[in-house]
């Protein structure tokens, strides 16, 4: 093997190679050996070319040539959906800092319900696709039913993937202030935590004809190590797509959720923590974290108000049916229904509808309309959203 370059380490570069000098001749093995060196991000184009002309007593000489990729790039880009309305991201990207491979992101979202920033430094451990190390640095602003939070953040994690499976594990001090009825709040919360992820398609990645991805996280916090309150933390998101005949397509999604508070005050749960319903990617026919546990007060002229306060639990589920009128456009029927509640207080909120979708180059863009059925006199709501199921 001839490398043309050095810029990041010999044996970052060797650790991707999944086959042995002396090994069979197999062009399969080459162009992913490429598609890995493409992946790492390093790289502005990969040619992994093999020399047959200079091949003797059996043996194929290969040349790597890697072009560098910028040392630094910025992206900017606009978007709108109904949940988040219309967003401005800002990026600036370092693909390569050193020649041991690590890079940072930051980026910069102006949005007027969610605006956030991050910064994210990335250091490969033991291979630079399979093992790495993130650190970050978080700020955001969100409005979570009735309530607007304040969040700032520090965190790393380290993430591992193994047999399509990815699985890591984290520490993240968590500061976070918001206001109810006038009263401030402020607490903070050293979480540590371990998530498992898997995603198995079939067909395109932007709109497979299959597949099943599955996410599971699991936080804790502890008064006796720097938080609030002793909390334990699980989530889970399910989503299912088949497509039983030719042009119909369905797709399936559960999402599961409980925030338990051991010691401490439920009140000093923050709502991030928490958990909120309604949404393009939740149930649709209701606003974005419009869903939740409430809480009822008096307003100063006597009449009354309920104030979206949020749950200690979530179950959301969601059924779709989708048929393709043509290569780049489907239409789509669908019911979700569920809630974010506090133990022991479920009710059914259900949302049905109905939409087109794109498929662009990007994913589909889905334009629906939903209303809420679990209400007497219930209103339309029109759903944008750009992505793909998975």
């Amino acid at each position: 093997f001839e490398y043309d370059q050095t810029l990041v380490s010999h044996e970052m570069l060797e650790s991707l190679r999944d086959f042995a000098v002396g090994d069979p001749y197999l062009q399969s093995r080459l162009q992913r050996f490429q598609a890995r060196l493409q992946s790492t991000g390093f790289f502005a184009a990969v040619l992994v070319e093999p020399r047959a002309d200079e091949a003797s007593d059996g043996r194929v000489p290969i040349a790597v040539s890697l072009h560098p990729a910028k040392r630094h790039s910025f992206d900017a880009g606009i978007g709108y959906s109904t949940d988040t309305e219309g967003r401005l991201t800002l990026a600036w990207r370092t693909p390569r800092i050193n020649r041991f491979g690590h890079s940072q992101v930051s980026r910069v979202v102006v949005s007027a319900v969610n605006p956030s920033g991050r910064v994210t430094y990335n250091i490969p451990l033991t291979h630079p696709l399979n093992d790495l190390l993130q650190l970050w640095a978080r700020a955001e602003e969100n409005e979570f039913g009735d309530i607007n939070s304040q969040q700032l953040e520090l965190g790393s994690r380290r993430e591992i993937r193994s047999s399509n499976w990815v699985w890591g594990y984290s520490v993240r001090d968590l500061e976070e202030s918001w206001n109810l009825l006038g009263a401030d709040n402020e607490n903070d919360y050293l979480l540590l935590g371990g998530s498992l992820s898997r995603r198995d398609l079939k067909g395109s990645l932007l709109d497979p004809e299959g597949g099943f991805s599955q996410y599971y996280a699991l936080e804790g916090a502890s008064q006796a190590a720097a938080s609030d309150i002793d909390l334990l933390r699980f989530t889970s998101l399910l989503r299912y797509v088949v497509s039983p005949l030719p042009r119909h397509r369905m797709v399936a999604r559960a999402e599961l959720g409980a925030a338990e508070v051991i010691a401490g005050d439920r009140r000093d749960l923050a709502p991030s923590l928490s958990f909120f319903a309604g949404g393009n990617q939740s149930i649709r026919g209701f606003g974005y974290q419009s869903v939740g546990n409430e809480l009822s007060v008096t307003r100063a002229n006597g009449s009354p108000r309920e104030l979206v306060v949020g749950g200690d639990r979530l179950a959301v589920f969601s059924l779709e049916y989708q048929y393709y009128v043509s290569d780049s456009w489907r239409g789509a029927v669908f019911i979700d229904g569920g809630d974010a509640f506090d133990a022991g207080e479920f009710n059914w909120n259900y949302g049905t509808g109905f939409g087109i979708h794109y498929l662009s180059p990007v994913g589909a863009v889905r334009v629906e309309v939903a209303r809420d059925i679990s209400e007497d006199e219930p209103e339309w709501r029109l759903h944008l959203n750009i992505g793909a199921e998975f």
